[in-house]
C-alpha cells in the first residue's frame, strides 16, 4: 500500500469524520489505539539510524508530532520551511526572516523589496508553510522589518549648498 500524500490526507480527512462520529462509549478503544501506535513509533524512531527519512515524509512526521516523538524542533521545521520558500519568494521579490519563537506563536519578519509590507497572497503562503511544518504552533505572527534608513552621499549634500 503506497499511497501519495493527496490520498493521505483524503483519508485523513475522512477518519477524523469519522471519528467525530463515534460514539463517547468507544474513546477509550480509540484512546487504546492510539497509544499502541504511538509506542511502535517510539521504537521505530529508536531503530532507526537516520530520522531524516522519517521526518521528511509528510504522514510520517506529522505522527511523530502527534506522538510528541519528533526529533527536530519546531525552529529547525520552520526555517526549513522559508528555505523552501526561496524560490516563490524570489518571485515575489519579498524575503521572509525567522525571529523566534514565544509560546505557541512563530514570529516571522516578511518584507517585499522596495515596501514595507509583503502582498497578502505571500504573507498567506508563508503562514502556510510555516504551520504545515510546525502544526504544533497555534499562530504565526509576521511583522515588517524597519524601513532601511535612506543614507544620502556626503558629496551630493554639499553640491545642494
Amino acid at each position: 500500500m503506497s499511497w501519495d500524500d493527496e490520498r493521505v490526507r483524503e483519508h485523513v480527512r475522512h477518519l477524523e469524520g469519522l471519528i467525530g462520529g463515534l460514539d463517547p462509549a468507544a474513546e477509550p478503544a480509540v484512546q487504546a489505539l492510539v497509544e499502541l501506535y504511538g509506542e511502535a513509533l517510539d521504537r521505530i524512531v529508536r531503530l532507526s539510524a537516520d530520522t531524516s527519512a522519517l521526518t521528511g515524509d509528510e504522514l510520517v512526521g506529522h505522527l511523530l508530532l502527534t506522538h510528541g516523538l519528533h526529533p527536530e524542533t519546531p525552529e529547525t521545521r520552520v526555517r526549513r520551511a522559508l528555505g523552501a520558500l526561496d524560490g516563490f519568494l524570489g518571485k515575489h521579490r519579498t524575503s521572509a526572516e525567522f525571529a523566534g519563537i514565544e509560546g505557541e506563536t512563530v514570529r516571522l519578519k516578511v518584507a517585499a523589496k522596495g515596501r514595507a509590507a509583503a502582498p497578502g497572497p505571500v504573507r498567506e503562503a508563508v503562514e502556510q508553510a510555516v504551520l504545515a511544518a510546525a502544526p504544533e504552533m497555534a499562530r504565526v505572527e509576521i511583522e515588517a522589518p524597519a524601513p532601511e534608513p535612506v543614507l544620502i552621499p556626503l558629496d551630493q549634500l554639499r553640491s545642494r549648498v
